[in-house]
């Protein structure tokens, strides 16, 4: 394929690519050929392990509770976050909700249209542009795409530019856990820990995740006068939440 060549080629030159063509790469091969793919993931704390691109085109698996809950939890109309194949978008669209689905890698974007997500953009969730996606009642960081804040830094900015977005008696819904697996035992990090994805030969550039606990989930919302509700929980540590902005305030006009 013209396209593989292109990033071999590329990361000869460089040595990696971004960091989300690694997925995007796994994610089209296996739209396209039908046929799970690996992707490999290495964390900065010395643990690596595998993801299966099967993960992002059905709701089955370990986690299947969470997501059916955070399905039936969203309401109105629907940003999907870092949608990867829409597995949630295509859901939702079939019970009847408005969904834009939005991802960082071009490639699950495109894999996304052909799929059937009928409102589906490349975008940054850190700029979005308020006149081009509007508002929403819900907002969706599944399969713990919340990571992409980064740090805790980034979560507070992240909420920060998410609250105008939000209609009123809107929600952001996600889902996460503590850093399982570390071989370190440091307890809870706000500095987000460094991950890289490589796929058939493809190096992604690290970048920063954040594992969320829900103590720290919690200290950070309530501080910007967000409020955390816990839905639900697994037996490995994963767990959904609710988070509520605060409440817009009233304008009146002025009395003359």
């Amino acid at each position: 394929m013209k396209f593989l060549s292109w990033i071999k080629n590329r990361v000869r030159r460089r040595g990696q690519v971004e960091h989300h063509v690694p997925l995007g790469l796994a994610i089209r091969s296996h739209w396209l050929t039908g046929q799970d793919a690996e992707i490999e993931v290495d964390r900065s704390d010395g643990v690596s392990y595998t993801i299966r691109s099967r993960e992002f085109f059905s709701i089955e698996g370990r986690l299947e509770a969470l997501d059916e809950q955070s399905l039936q939890e969203a309401r109105g109309r629907v940003l999907d976050v870092g949608a990867g194949a829409g597995r949630h978008s295509l859901r939702l669209q079939e019970a009847g909700h408005e969904v834009v689905a939005v991802d960082i890698s071009p490639l699950c974007v495109e894999v996304m249209h052909q799929r059937g997500v009928e409102q589906v953009r490349v975008a940054d969730i850190f700029s979005l542009d308020a006149e081009e996606f509007g508002d929403f009642d819900t907002v969706l960081f599944l399969m713990q795409s919340i990571g992409i804040a980064g740090s805790g830094f980034g979560l507070e900015r992240l909420l920060l530019s998410l609250a105008p977005r939000l209609r009123r008696g809107g929600q952001v819904l996600l889902d996460s856990s503590p850093l399982l697996g570390t071989r370190s035992d440091c307890g809870p990090s706000l500095e987000g820990i460094d991950v890289s994805f490589s796929y058939q030969g493809v190096a992604g550039e690290p970048f920063s995740w954040l594992y969320l606990d829900e103590k720290s989930l919690a200290e950070i919302s309530e501080s910007l006068g967000w409020k955390t509700q816990i839905l639900a929980r697994t037996a490995t540590g994963e767990y959904l939440a609710r988070l509520l902005p605060p409440e817009k305030e009233t304008t009146h006009p002025g009395v003359g």
